[in-house]
């Protein structure tokens, strides 16, 4: 397991900057990430992977790339980081949901396996531990952040040189 507490907003930035000069595909490609499946960093106008910045922002910070015991906290885990570390991260409530059954799932499954020898009793009975009767842990939520909808927008157009403006609304080339 990483100490995810050595890492800070530099070293999620390194890693923004290294997807952009790489691109996302070969990003997650050069260090072995799929694809997020509930939640997304959004960082001046760009989706990033929640996942795969954070394991390579591990990197940064450590000179040790995550590996996928490192992940084993979760998707909302992820997203509860990102946030702390003062980025906005978009949400899929219904995938964290799925997510968090699955895991629940696996635990049920392994605690199952655990007690597939159970001790007979002197009645010859067979009783389950009861460590496999508990209650699962309660979820937490991350806040839903609304994505701005660029798309749908008209470029805005610098009025001396008829450039596209950036985000900023200040003209690059002639400021």
């Amino acid at each position: 397991m990483s100490d995810w507490s050595r890492l800070d907003r530099s070293h999620v930035l390194a890693a923004i900057a290294e997807c952009d000069r790489l691109g996302a595909r070969e990003f997650l490609s050069r260090y072995s990430f799929g694809r997020a499946k509930a939640s997304a960093v959004w960082h001046h106008g760009q989706e990033y992977d929640s996942k795969a910045l954070l394991g390579v922002a591990l990197l940064h910070a450590t000179g040790r790339p995550a590996t996928k015991d490192d992940f084993s906290m979760g998707e909302a885990a992820v997203a509860r980081l990102l946030s702390g570390l003062g980025f906005d991260v978009v949400v899929d409530e219904e995938a964290l949901e799925a997510e968090d059954r699955a895991a629940a799932s696996r635990a049920l499954g392994a605690e199952a396996a655990a007690s597939a020898s159970p001790s007979r009793a002197a009645g010859g009975t067979v009783r389950a531990p009861a460590a496999s009767r508990k209650k699962p842990a309660a979820r937490k939520t991350v806040k839903k952040v609304a994505r701005p909808n660029l798309v749908d927008q008209p470029a805005q157009l610098c009025p001396t040189c008829f450039m596209a403006l950036p985000l900023t609304g200040v003209c690059d080339s002639c400021d």
